[in-house]
């Protein structure tokens, strides 16, 4: 049987040096790592295999995705429940400052209070990732998966 290879990350600094991807920035894939369930993990495809399977979205065919593995055979795994990843480093990146600003309010209720709204603002939409371009439950050869990577 044909594994999957899904590097787990539990340092950032390994990440960082493993990681070289010029179009996303590292840190804030850490980040958006640090946001995801513990069965959910981000894959990349070759862009022609995106393009086959999500097809042409505004200008660029996203190829680095987030989900789960439903299903496994010797040549493929089913990929459940995906979204593409661009449009979700941002909310990443806003709930990681969010969550850092609540840690360093201190004794200021008030202050902590709006963080803890704007987080949960940012968290629904991050969760329910609507309106994101994604990949339904599409079977993808595993010997073109580029890259599988989760935080641990």
């Amino acid at each position: 049987m044909t594994e999957i290879e899904i590097d787990e990350y539990g340092d950032y600094g390994q990440f960082a040096e493993d990681w070289k991807d010029d179009d996303v920035a590292t840190q804030q894939v850490w980040q958006l790592l640090g946001q995801l369930e513990d069965d959910e993990l981000l894959v990349q495809l070759p862009e022609w295999l995106a393009e086959q399977k999500v097809g042409f979205v505004d200008g660029a065919t996203p190829t680095a995705f987030i989900g789960r593995i439903t299903r496994d055979t010797d040549d493929a795994i089913q990929f459940s429940d995906a979204a593409a990843v661009p449009p979700l480093l941002k909310l990443a990146h806003r709930i990681h400052q969010l969550e850092e600003g609540i840690e360093n309010a201190g004794d200021d209720d008030s202050r902590r209070e709006w963080l803890e709204d704007r987080l949960a603002d940012n968290r629904e939409p991050f969760e329910q990732r609507e309106g994101v371009v994604g990949l339904a439950e599409e079977w993808l050869p595993k010997s073109q998966i580029e890259r599988a990577v989760r935080r641990t």
